[in-house]
């Protein structure tokens, strides 16, 4: 796990490695355990190092061949490094390290970019030049974990893990691109390929980007999620062993590391099997988990019921307010603003892991592949309703469906179902968001509206609507969250939080093969007994007690409505969501923050836009004003 950055020149001319250097160094916390530079004919690339595998220095990057022609810097693991290394030793390859990244340089040399991608699973960003060629490549994992950043303008190529670091190996810093800021507020992410700058792009989870020394781009899909071909005639007690099997052979390719390996232990369903399946497979297993002062959020006794059952060496961090002092490091750690709240407790449950291990364990994707949210479980049963429905009725009652939405409490869940019933589902998405379509209207002000354009924040969804496949429509909405709001938002914040750090967060729910499984399952078995993510809580039957499976799910989320509460965060609030230097930029109107400030004192809920708003104007004064260092304690 470590931090990458770089500058490619297609006509080979000179590249300043001072500008590398300076992405670099903006990405210690991802590598704090060593640096590297290497630098040829119309290229530099630079490297952080986090140190997993092969802790000597034949484990150092940027990494070559033998002879010096091929030339990477990754950030990631490669799980499935120990298979390959024998074909590539037959095929007369020569290794001078027992790290997972040399499998790259000499996959490469023996598979073409193509072949290597196809052969390797992990999680992964990287940048490989090929000197005889003059060619770069870059390459992101199939479900987006690692983040990879990249501008092409001006003759060159230049990529950072960070858009922040990426910034400083440029010219000038970009524009803030005020469509992404609009997405920031509706989505609590920026949807890729846009970023927070003008000009800068996400390379897209599962694909890959070739330039020859010509100039001339290649990209290319190497995998993307496919719910199309649903296994028929299976039994749920077939897909509980294939499930078992492939959880287990997951996790134990995540207990493989160099340093100490631990579980983030949530109390839920997910991180507690997996804590089950590592404690089959390691003799013994550290935990972690979040203690946190709000009872409608703390999970703390359920991760403690787990790891008793384990006998795991359990540490529990209680989460207290005082999370205002660590917001620098925390938003610094963003590679560009995102605002789930989550982060700030994924944040501190990692730097309480990292005091004892370097590896951790995740129950992430657990949700995203087998039915974990609400969401898809209401589409889900929607589905089967919607057969019964003639299509003539549909129409009226999706107007019944419209109006029911506005009422608060049971009678407006009552209208979403409906609506999720009737609605075709490019009607249900153009109004999904963290705002209301009135809220964003009296937020912005009207020469920013002017400068987005007509710009709907939605556009991302419905245009990969377009194109979800499925057997049924549930199918198509989860393919459309692993495609959108799983590497955007959820992965993007693990991430950032772990590697802020200096933690590697490992996923086994999010293994290829365990995906790929999971889209097989029919949407009723999936959904067995019609509860939410019913096959994979069969497993944790067998597994955890009773009490873990059995309970209400809850949130991650933190507290942050009751934060803002307390006097502790009024001068905070005061400064970054009605300062001058907010009004100076002349995006929100100064009447509408004053009424959402002293609605929420007032008890109205805005607790998450105020955390938006912070993060979105903190970002910005550390990563592109620089009036604010990561140091700083608030």
């Amino acid at each position: 796990m470590c931090g990458i950055s770089g500058i490619f020149r297609p006509d080979g001319g000179p590249v300043d490695s001072r500008r590398v250097v300076r992405m670099r160094e903006a990405m210690v916390p991802r590598g704090p355990d060593g640096y590297g530079l290497s630098q040829g004919p119309g290229f530099a690339l630079g490297h952080r190092r986090l140190a997993i595998l092969d802790l000597s220095d034949a484990g150092r990057q940027p990494m070559t061949n033998e002879d010096g022609s091929v030339t990477i810097v990754f950030n990631g693991e490669i799980y499935n490094f120990a298979e390959l290394r024998p074909q590539l030793e037959t095929a007369g390859h020569r290794f001078r390290s027992t790290c997972d990244t040399e499998i790259l340089v000499h996959g490469y040399e023996s598979w073409g970019m193509e072949g290597l991608l196809k052969r390797i699973q992990g999680m992964y960003a990287l940048a490989l030049v090929d000197s005889r060629r003059g060619e770069l490549h870059l390459a992101r994992d199939p479900l987006g974990k690692k983040p990879l950043f990249y501008r092409w303008h001006g003759g060159e190529l230049a990529f950072a893990s960070s858009a922040r670091a990426l910034a400083l190996g440029l010219e000038a810093t970009p524009d803030i691109d005020l469509v992404a800021v609009d997405d920031l507020l509706w989505n609590l992410y920026i949807p890729a390929p846009r970023t927070v700058f003008v000009g800068v792009e996400k390379l897209l989870p599962g694909r890959a980007l070739s330039l020859d020394h010509d100039g001339r781009r290649r990209d290319f899909v190497h995998w993307q999620p496919d719910f199309f071909h649903a296994e028929q005639g299976v039994d749920e007690a077939e897909w509980l062993e294939r499930l078992e099997a492939a959880l287990l052979k997951a996790v134990k390719r995540r207990l493989v590391a160099d340093v100490p390996v631990g579980i983030l232990l949530s109390g839920g369903v997910d991180s507690g099997v997996i804590t089950a399946l590592a404690a089959q497979a390691a003799r013994r297993v550290q935990t972690f988990s979040v203690a946190s002062d709000d009872p409608a959020f703390d999970e703390s006794r359920f991760a403690a019921a787990v790891a008793r059952r384990y006998g795991t060496d359990h540490h529990e961090l209680p989460v207290r307010s005082t999370v205002r002092e660590d917001l620098p490091r925390l938003v610094a750690a963003m590679g560009e603003p995102m605002t789930d709240t989550s982060a700030a407790n994924v944040f501190a449950i990692a730097q309480l892991a990292r005091q004892s291990v370097t590896v951790a364990l995740t129950g992430d994707g657990g949700d995203e592949g087998f039915g974990g949210y609400r969401s898809f479980w209401a589409y889900h049963l929607a589905d089967r309703l919607r057969r019964l429905v003639p299509v003539r009725a549909r129409a009226p009652l999706g107007k019944l469906a419209q109006g029911l939405r506005q009422a608060p409490g049971i009678l407006g869940r009552a209208g979403l179902f409906l609506h999720r019933t009737a609605a075709p589902l490019d009607k249900v998405y153009r109004h999904a968001g963290f705002l209301s379509a009135q809220t964003r209207a009296d937020l912005f002000t009207p020469a920013f509206l002017q400068q987005v354009n007509g710009h709907l924040p939605t556009d991302h969804y419905l245009s990969l609507l377009a194109g979800a496949n499925g057997a049924c429509r549930v199918d198509q909405v989860m393919q459309l969250h692993m495609r959108t709001v799983l590497p955007d938002d959820f992965l993007a914040k693990v991430d950032l939080a772990t590697m802020g750090a200096s933690l590697e967060a490992r996923c086994p729910f999010l293994d290829v093969e365990v995906v790929e499984l999971a889209m097989a399952i029919p949407a009723r078995t999936r959904f067995l007994r019609g509860q939410r993510k019913g096959l994979l809580r069969e497993l944790g039957r067998r597994l955890l007690p009773r009490e873990v499976v059995d309970r209400r799910k809850k949130g991650f989320a933190a507290p942050v409505a009751r934060w803002f509460n307390q006097p502790i965060w009024f001068e905070l609030v005061e400064d970054l969501v009605l300062g001058p230097q907010v009004e100076r930029r002349g995006w929100f109107r100064r009447d509408t923050l004053n009424r959402i400030v002293n609605e929420h004192r007032g008890g109205h809920d805005w607790g998450q836009l105020l955390w938006t708003l912070i993060i979105l104007e903190l970002w910005i004064r550390l990563a592109v004003e620089g009036t604010v260092s990561p140091d700083d304690r608030f």
